[in-house]
């Protein structure tokens, strides 16, 4: 669902402190060592790519310090077919570390469009920061030039019926203005980018 913006997210703040991140690191190591595959994505040495077996948890890990590993960079996703009657995938968390800025610089985008080929539908979270917010715009304008399928949706009206979004212009001038906003309607609201038509 789209965006209520919120200020601050809850995993934010586990993940940002050296601390608690490095427990989370190990905590995801020790259950779930698995490699985890994205093409066109070449790591450094002492950087790795885990998943857990559903691939619904994402996780890029800094063993530099093998004693302590970090996470740089995580994702978790939302796979259901009940938001838009279609198979359709969410990020329902996102976060990169600011000291590994230079890495991962185009990153998250490499794996919003990872998951975007994997699950053909990518549909926006119900709450999202003013950084989820930044990247959601991001998606979609690259998506209207790719001539992919882009949709806005306002379920608060207890119908399920998508908008096609038919340019840049299109998107900021009409559809930008209602998708996010501080109150809760906001999570009914979505965008959607999708590699088939979806009307």
């Amino acid at each position: 669902m789209t965006p209520q913006t919120i200020e601050q997210a809850d995993f934010s703040e586990v993940l940002k402190r050296p601390s608690t991140n490095k427990v989370e690191a190990k905590r995801f190591l020790a259950k779930y060592p698995a490699d985890y595959i994205v093409g066109g994505i070449e790591l450094p040495e002492n950087f790795q790519l885990k998943a857990n077996k559903t691939q619904t948890s994402i996780r890029l890990l800094d063993r530099t310090d093998r004693d302590n590993p970090r996470i740089a960079y995580a994702v978790d996703i939302e796979l259901t077919d009940d938001k838009i009657k279609q198979k359709s995938c969410s990020q329902v968390l996102v976060w990169a570390n600011p000291r590994n800025e230079e890495l991962l610089s185009g990153f998250p985008r490499k794996i919003f469009n990872h998951l975007l080929q994997k699950h053909i539908v990518m549909i926006s979270d119900k709450q999202q920061t003013a950084d989820g917010k930044r990247f959601w715009e991001r998606r979609i304008i690259q998506a209207l030039a790719d001539n992919r399928f882009v949709y806005f949706c306002d379920k608060a009206t207890g119908e399920m019926r998508l908008q096609q979004i038919e340019n840049e212009d299109n998107f900021f001038e009409q559809f930008e203005p209602l998708g996010w906003g501080n109150d809760k309607l906001h999570q009914h609201k979505l965008f959607v980018i999708s590699l088939t038509a979806l009307i």
